[in-house]
């Protein structure tokens, strides 16, 4: 990926995951970031850039233990914890390798934060697409 294409990849990141923020004020803190931790873009207050990194590390366990168990790949985790809870989902879309982490207070239900984040993360696997270069196989955005 150029760094126009992340550059660009980022900016749509932001702005979807502030509009999900606008239509979802329980939500605390979201991120979208490489599954190696690498953050794209983030909204929320409170948490830093380490959160990142530590789902997106918890993303390739989870994704080792569901190859192991033939499982195919992992596409969710969610974290039910006695202060708030965690949903951590793939991307699907290209060649990125991304993940979305959000999380939201107690009061909101697993299954309301799954919808909302898993309603973001195919808007960002919708604005990617697979191109064809002298190189191989690029992903980039729509």
């Amino acid at each position: 990926m150029t760094p126009q294409e992340k550059e660009r990849l980022s900016r749509v990141c932001q702005r979807v995951l502030e509009t999900l923020a606008r239509g979802f004020p329980e939500l605390v803190w979201a991120a979208i970031s490489t599954r190696d931790g690498i953050e794209i873009a983030s909204i929320g207050t409170g948490v830093n850039e380490k959160l990142s990194v530590m789902t997106g590390t918890m993303h390739a366990l989870a994704d080792g233990i569901v190859s192991e168990a033939e499982l195919g790949e992992c596409r969710d985790i969610v974290l039910d914890a006695s202060g708030g809870r965690i949903a951590i989902l793939a991307i699907e879309g290209g060649a990125n390798d991304l993940i979305l982490a959000g999380m939201a207070d107690r009061r909101t239900s697993l299954g309301l934060l799954v919808n909302r984040c898993s309603a973001v993360a195919q808007a960002i696997g919708g604005a990617l697409v697979i191109r064809l270069d002298e190189t191989g196989v690029r992903s980039g955005l729509a």
